[in-house]
């Protein structure tokens, strides 16, 4: 007997109508938005502030000449931290002297003792052999020894290696007779200017006026590449990709959930006295895809808004949102019914954990691979699990927003196995629903799922 579509519609939207109305759905719609935006204004406003921290830190100067060279660079470093207003634009440096007649151990223990004490930030150790050009023999780099009890802290580490590393290859060449300048100017590199491919025009031009060389010949009319844009080549695939996944991860668990704890309160018997249980289930998943969508919508949109605002309105084509509209719905659909089925097999949220967890790592699968496809979206990995139905939505989907897109055939061939692996999904759900909804006791092995579903 077909299914009743009239009680499957009346099922969704009593889904959707109970969980639209609900303050939890609200703050849930609005508090993802707001969770981002106050991210990145902390994330912002922190970048904005200064460290107005003095960094003091000690050289112990095995080699006996760079000290004075790195006071210097400290008063110039210092001399450039202020702007024309006057104020704080990066930390100070404050270099203290070590006693020469010590040690470096002596030295590194002492100087330990003072970063401990709170009396100094850092101290480094310019090994003896540095300004020397490195032997004929010796193989390996040379190290400067950089000692602190706040590792994450770069002021002093990273500026004072740049300093140590100019001044040595300064006196290195001062030391061979060689001119540092046209050192600096032969050892010069080019940039890279990464760009996308030119293209023909559609009408060809002459190329040449009459007694010239090819005259006669008709050239096409190229026009230059464009420079190749980060927020279009890696930030659009990833906030899709990551969007999709939010959306699924946010909507399909509640699907366990609702079915879970119908099944422990005889709800589902009260229903399923007047709609069969493929119904019952077919409305629950339609309804929280419904749910999903009016996520996507709210999400999307405000991505959009977002991205004409910044200039990148063609970013995002009528073609790129009717395939995320598509493999949306489907992605909700497969794992929306794989969660419900395990709901309605499991008698508690304990034995339901441990259940769904292959269908978590089912979920988590394109995650797994999407920074690879990202790179490299032609190779056969990018290819192949790109048309692995459960993994097809999110990876196909970005494929198709990454250079060089994909052919037409597999964009085809991920939307046919995804269709019909949803159909398998959702017919394999109804199974399980329909034996597990009404049983009670233990909650059923693996196998007996399994029987469950191959059972006529």
């Amino acid at each position: 007997m077909w299914p009743d579509l009239r009680k499957i519609w009346v099922v969704a939207s009593a889904e959707f109508g109970t969980a639209v109305r609900t303050k939890a759905f609200l703050v849930g719609l609005l508090g993802m938005p707001a969770i981002v935006g106050l991210s990145i204004g902390i994330q912002h406003f922190a970048a904005g502030r200064i460290d107005a921290r003095t960094r003091t830190f000690a050289v112990v100067d095995e080699t006996g000449t760079l000290t004075p060279s790195i006071e210097a660079a400290v008063k110039g470093y210092n001399d450039q931290s202020v702007d024309s207003r006057g104020q704080l634009t990066r930390p100070r440096l404050q270099m203290e002297k070590v006693d020469p007649g010590l040690s470096a151990a002596l030295a590194s223990l002492e100087l330990s003792d003072r970063i401990r004490s709170g009396q100094l930030d850092a101290y480094a150790i310019v090994p003896a052999e540095a300004v020397k050009p490195p032997a004929a023999g010796r193989t390996g780099p040379l190290f400067l020894e950089y000692h602190s009890d706040n590792p994450n802290d770069e002021v002093v580490r990273n500026w004072l290696l740049g300093v140590v590393n100019a001044e040595i290859r300064m006196r290195r060449f001062r030391a061979a007779g060689l001119d540092e300048a046209l050192v600096n100017r032969l050892n010069q590199a080019i940039l890279l200017d990464n760009r996308g491919l030119v293209q023909r025009a559609a009408a060809p031009v002459a190329s040449t006026s009459p007694g010239e060389k090819g005259a006669g010949r008709t050239e096409p009319e190229i026009t230059a590449a464009e420079k190749v844009d980060p927020v279009r080549t890696v930030a659009v695939p990833m906030v899709l990709v990551l969007m999709m996944f939010m959306l699924v991860m946010t909507t399909t668990p509640h699907l366990l959930n609702s079915a879970l704890e119908e099944k422990m309160s005889k709800i589902s018997e009260v229903l399923l006295g007047s709609v069969t249980p493929f119904e019952l289930m077919m409305g629950k998943l339609l309804g929280f895809a419904a749910i999903g969508m009016v996520l996507a919508t709210f999400y999307v949109g405000g991505g959009c808004a977002l991205a004409a605002y910044h200039g990148y309105a063609d970013v995002i084509s009528v073609g790129i949102l009717a395939s995320l509209a598509l493999f949306l719905v489907l992605a909700l659909l497969m794992f929306g019914s794989m969660f419900m089925a395990v709901g309605a097999a499991c008698e508690d949220m304990k034995d339901a954990q441990s259940l769904m967890m292959p269908v978590l790592l089912l979920v988590m699968l394109p995650m797994m691979f999407w920074i690879g496809v990202l790179k490299n979206p032609t190779s056969s990995l990018s290819v192949g699990i790109s048309l692995f139905p459960p993994a097809s939505p999110f990876l196909m989907l970005m494929r198709m927003v990454l250079r060089p897109a994909p052919p037409a055939w597999q964009v085809a061939l991920a939307i046919v196995g995804t269709v019909l692996t949803t159909i398998l999904c959702v017919w394999a759900a109804a199974k399980v629903f329909r034996t597990g909804i009404l049983m009670q006791g233990k909650t059923p092995s693996y196998r007996e799922i399994i029987r469950w579903v191959m059972a006529r």
